[in-house]
């Protein structure tokens, strides 16, 4: 049984159904204004955005206080990356009693995302949705007590009080169980992947771990005190390099396997400067540490990957943690506290607390950061799954944007939608239900006046018919990067390495899924070298990059060309730099590193860096990378970029592409139509309308 707020969700479909307005209903233009908009409008939904913006400028000639033309122009130079231009454009036309609901909400993400406080106050959490798994006739799950976040916002529930492990999507519905074959699951506790494919399981009853995969299931430890053997084990955890630590709680031990099952050591108990382990619970393992919650100590220990002791965190500040997991980006540690979440920053070990039960006697033993910025937190006596938002992200909702239309097969229309948290992250694992789609419909009424029988034309919005999810970029592998090399005598001492970095990279295409690659040169006059292809000509690729420079290029305007080729925007985007770490002195001369990372954060293309040589990372790159969603990456580690292609065939991905049948008249193709997407979980949503054109006829 899942509890929800009711009444936010029921108002906000009747709102949906009968609150939208078409945008700027009622204007009127001249017929060279019209021309040059519907031209404008075409530009922009094939992603020529510099196109657009000259012609929308054209239109505005005609008609310079026309409010649709104005809303048009904002958005391409948004999309261009100008964020403060589309602002200074927006801005007025909101404040127009007319003004369409869509683009207030647009104005308001916006300022919000470019005025984020950066203050160091932690965030507060509250509940926006809590899965009751013993209410109902038929109970769902009993005393949950591990949580593991998917990829595609789905998470798994292990229900230790009814044996078996859930999988359930993000609006609570129960998609499988997991119950291990014959032999059962004896009172599991914990799961976490296992390198190879697959999990690892630890059951309570049973004294041991089941390595669960496609193929078979195996199992390691036995009951008892002796090496490789557990009592009671309970939380898990896997190291970079796949070795497996489990929590051995009645030997009062952590014991670790290697990646094929054998024992390797125990580690927690007492020697010098260290009494030992008296209630080993939750684990976490990261950068050669091991993070021990020691729930009667009410501490956490570190220790190494050998078992050597390294200290303790937070001793005094804790209740009684349980569950361990990194969080914010790996720089923090959430911790399960018994009637609350906290986080502990690594660097400072400044202690704060997220999240408090408001329930009489709660036991809270497991939290985790979970898709689209919210955190799980399991119940273990209370039989319950909490889903946590932070409080100001409810109120400020999803940014919604449809990315592109493409009316070509009329009155079938498809468009792509984009869902984002308010940080500009990926909103994942939304399906057709958490839609609503509309459109504003052209009619034309007759009435009698005097005598006369006279026709007027309204609009009139109405549900969108035969709606079609058709796909959704969480469950597409389709990934298409731009490599852009700087050019400059620096980078001419890494030429090979930058082709054998190429030959890498196109050899992972398979690996990585449907990918397609192509490559742009950041010269003084950039140029591409390669559209995106499946199939690159490596050999041609190989001699632009043997190419000499002999000066240094325009890493700016290669970015803008790279972007450009990936333009309109498909599922998985990426540009891969490849580069000395330097910055050339003639970038940013007339455009700023925020409007270079807002050209790629609204774009939804990611910036990699790959650095060749020991030299220094510009912060501009790393900045770009940041807001983007990239990464920076050396390219001379000892696997190269060969596992490249699939971090971008499975990066998140907040795309979702719908069709539906128009029930409106398309005018000969000279009209402006309009459709409307709004999108709903729980207590967030957000919404977006834009306007196309059927072809000419």
């Amino acid at each position: 049984m899942i509890r929800r707020p009711a009444l936010a969700v029921l108002l906000g479909l009747f709102l949906a159904a009968s609150g939208l307005e078409a945008q700027w209903s009622g204007t009127t233009q001249s017929s060279g204004a019209a021309e040059q908009q519907r031209l404008g409008v075409l530009a922009y939904h094939q992603g020529r955005m510099s196109e657009s913006i000259f012609l929308f400028e054209k239109a505005l000639a005609f008609d310079p206080r026309d409010p649709d033309i104005q809303t048009w122009l904002g958005r391409a130079y948004y999309r261009s990356g100008f964020e403060a231009m589309a602002l200074k454009i927006w801005e007025p036309l909101t404040l127009l009693p007319e003004a369409p609901p869509g683009l207030a909400s647009l104005v308001e993400t916006l300022r919000a995302r470019r005025n984020l406080d950066q203050s160091e106050v932690a965030p507060r959490y509250v509940e926006a949705a809590r899965f009751d798994g013993a209410k109902g006739k038929s109970p769902a799950f009993k005393r949950p007590s591990s949580i593991l976040p998917l990829s595609d916002a789905s998470f798994l529930i292990v229900a230790h009080g009814s044996g078996q492990i859930l999988r359930m999507d993000p609006n609570g519905l129960v998609k499988e169980r997991m119950t291990g074959g014959l032999s059962g699951l004896d009172r599991p506790f914990s799961v976490v992947p296992l390198p190879g494919g697959g999990y690892a399981v630890s059951e309570f009853d049973a004294d041991r771990i089941a390595l669960v995969r496609k193929d078979k299931t195996t199992y390691l430890g036995s009951r008892g005190r002796g090496e490789g053997q557990v009592l009671g084990p309970q939380y898990l955890a896997v190291d970079e390099l796949g070795y497996l630590y489990v929590t051995d709680y009645g030997n009062a031990r952590v014991v670790k396997f290697d990646p094929d099952g054998g024992f390797i050591l125990s580690l927690g108990g007492g020697r010098a400067g260290f009494a030992g382990l008296t209630s080993p619970a939750g684990l976490a393992a990261s950068g050669g540490v091991l993070y021990v919650a020691d729930s009667r100590e009410k501490t956490i220990h570190r220790f190494d990957y050998s078992g050597n002791y390294l200290g303790e965190l937070a001793r005094g500040s804790l209740h009684f943690p349980e569950g361990l997991s990194f969080w914010n980006s790996g720089a923090a540690l959430l911790v399960a506290d018994t009637d609350r979440v906290v986080s502990i920053d690594l660097a400072t070990e400044r202690v704060d607390e997220l999240y408090r039960s408001p329930d009489r006697s709660p036991r809270l033993v497991s939290a985790v950061a979970a898709n689209n910025g919210t955190i799980l937190a399991a119940d273990f006596d209370a039989s319950a799954v909490s889903m946590l938002n932070e409080a100001p992200s409810i109120a400020r909702g999803f940014q919604v944007e449809i990315r592109r239309i493409d009316a070509s097969r009329f009155p079938r229309v498809s468009l792509d939608v984009s869902v984002r948290d308010r940080l500009g992250n990926p909103v994942v694992g939304l399906s057709s239900g958490n839609f609503y789609l509309s459109e504003a419909l052209h009619l034309k009424t007759s009435t009698v006046e005097k005598d006369k029988l006279v026709t007027h034309n309204v609009l009139a919005v109405a549900p969108a018919k035969q709606v079609l999810l058709e796909g959704t970029g969480t469950s597409s592998p389709d990934w298409r990067a731009m490599v852009l090399l700087e050019r400059s005598p620096a980078m001419d001492l890494y030429a090979q390495a930058a082709r054998d970095a190429l030959v890498e990279l196109s050899s992972g295409l398979e690996a990585g899924g449907p990918g397609a690659l192509g490559l742009v040169m950041a010269s003084t006059t950039p140029s591409l070298a390669a559209k995106p292809s499946s199939t690159p000509d490596l050999a041609t690729l190989a001699r632009a990059l043997l190419a000499h420079s002999g000066r240094e290029g325009r890493f700016d305007l290669g970015l803008r060309l790279a972007a450009a080729g990936l333009m309109p925007g498909e599922t998985r985007d990426s540009i891969v730099y490849f580069c000395s770490g330097a910055m050339d002195s003639a970038s940013f001369q007339g455009v700023s590193i925020s409007e270079l990372g807002a050209l790629l954060a609204n774009n939804g293309i990611r910036f990699h860096v790959a650095v060749f040589g020991e030299g220094r990372i510009d912060p501009s790159l790393e900045y770009i990378a940041r807001v983007s969603g990239g990464s920076v990456l050396s390219a001379s580690r000892p696997r190269g970029l060969r596992d490249l292609p699939g971090t971008l065939a499975s990066a998140p991905s907040g795309r979702y592409r719908f069709s539906f049948v128009s029930a409106d008249s398309a005018e000969f193709g000279n009209q402006e139509l309009s459709v409307a997407v709004e999108a709903y979980l729980y207590q967030k949503s957000g919404r977006d309308e834009l306007g196309y054109y059927a072809p000419l006829k």
